[in-house]
């Protein structure tokens, strides 16, 4: 049968409690002073507390912050609404298409206004001349 003890430290303030193999407590004993178990003298020189969970310095943290830092940027910038418009004149229409990421139905209000204005203003510009001579056009394309 295999024989040992088992030290405890409730405090680390310097007292050990020594328990044998069946769980009865044997002896104390502090810092700075000896006891013997099973033939051996057992010399506690002093108690160092210490865990897994200190941690000194870590080289990491600056890249930890600056990437979510940037991911909290992307965020807020991912809520920012851009659109992007096209415009082709040939020689007698011109063609206007474009696209957004956020409020599809009021930027094609917008795209259909300023479309609006455009033909108001070509045909302010015009001659007068009748309809059917007019190749003047203006065409929308959504995305």
């Amino acid at each position: 049968m295999s024989e040992g003890v088992s030290l405890i430290a409730q405090d680390l303030q310097g007292t050990l409690l020594l328990y044998d193999m069946s769980g009865q407590l044997t002896s104390t004993v502090r810092a700075g002073s000896s006891v013997e178990v099973n033939g051996v003298t057992l010399y506690v020189d002093e108690l160092i507390g210490s865990t897994g969970l200190q941690i000194k310095a870590d080289p990491g943290i600056p890249v930890v912050y600056l990437g979510f830092g940037l991911l909290m940027i992307g965020v807020v910038v991912s809520y920012i609404s851009h659109s992007q418009v096209w415009a082709l004149q040939t020689t007698d229409r011109l063609y206007i298409g474009g696209r957004t990421n956020r409020a599809q139905v009021s930027f094609e209000r917008e795209i259909v206004s300023v479309l609006d204005t455009l033909t108001g203003q070509l045909a302010d510009e015009s001659p007068e001349t009748p309809e059917s001579e007019q190749e003047q056009g203006v065409s929308l394309v959504a995305k």
